[in-house]
């Protein structure tokens, strides 16, 4: 993490985070890269000849003088460098913060509340490029404090300035921000939805009822048969009936219900009606 980052106090977050444009880096090694590219082409010259160039002990020391001077550019361009990357100009939900140096820190920073004003200079170039300097003019300087003057070659210079200006009017005016409700949230995993069962009458009723495999909870329960219609009973002639009467008139003599004769009587009586 960041040196800044690590120094915001609680509920402080970054708003908005840039530095100088690469450009800065070539205006403060442009002399030095031209060196380097110089001392680097003598170098060769001095080491692929075939002959001396002025005698061998000079040759030998002009060697050593160019090879120190490729060493030294070079590693002034890559502490420039390195400078650039450890800069951190910096917008927060309260203070602009402008951090730079490798090993010794340089930290100044403002609230945003005591920002009065904010000028922007950006040349035909640096409108192509997206760079320009930025000077804020706080409460402080005004006083005769010491503050954050400027922010030269800045690159997103219009952006930075934006940032600035709608965090202070949030701070100013807290009922401008928005709702915790109408806050961008990430969107919600959403679960893919089953396929519907077909519709009764549709065509895919019987495809579907063919393709799923039968369950044995779901699979349907065996129909009875039906009962057997019984045989309907034939009509009963008149002889039928008449045995059947003097059968029961049998049964109640035997038993003892009627005597002989009147079984006799009306025995007779049956077989008149005939």
């Amino acid at each position: 993490m960041s040196y800044v980052r690590n120094h915001l106090s609680r509920g402080e977050e970054v708003v908005f985070d840039t530095r100088q444009h690469w450009f800065a880096v070539i205006a403060r090694t442009w002399v030095w890269i031209l060196l380097a590219i110089l001392a680097f082409a003598l170098l060769v010259f001095l080491s692929t000849g075939e002959s001396p160039f002025v005698n061998d002990g000079v040759d030998g020391i002009a060697t050593i003088v160019v090879l120190i001077a490729l060493l030294l550019s070079l590693a002034w361009v890559g502490i420039v460098i390195w400078d650039w990357r450890n800069q951190e100009w910096l917008i927060t939900t309260r203070r602009v913060i402008r951090a730079e140096g490798i090993l010794n820190k340089s930290v100044v920073d403002s609230n945003l509340e005591k920002v009065n004003d904010a000028r922007l200079d950006q040349s035909w170039v640096g409108r192509i490029f997206n760079y320009g300097t930025l000077d804020i003019l706080t409460a402080a300087e005004e006083i005769g404090g010491s503050g954050i003057s400027d922010f030269p070659m800045i690159a997103d210079p219009v952006q930075f300035k934006v940032a600035m200006l709608n965090q202070k009017e949030l701070m100013e005016r807290p009922d401008l921000a928005p709702l915790p409700s109408q806050r961008p949230s990430s969107p919600r995993q959403m679960q893919r939805a089953a396929p519907m069962p077909p519709r009764a009458g549709s065509d895919r009723v019987q495809q579907v009822r063919d393709e799923s495999p039968a369950s044995p909870e779901l699979a349907p329960s065996p129909v009875a048969p039906p009962p057997p219609t019984p045989a309907p009973e034939r009509a009963a002639s008149p002889g039928d009936r008449m045995t059947a009467t003097l059968e029961s008139l049998a049964g109640l003599r035997d038993r003892g219900l009627i005597t002989p004769e009147e079984y006799e009587t009306k025995k007779r009586e049956l077989l008149e009606r005939m």
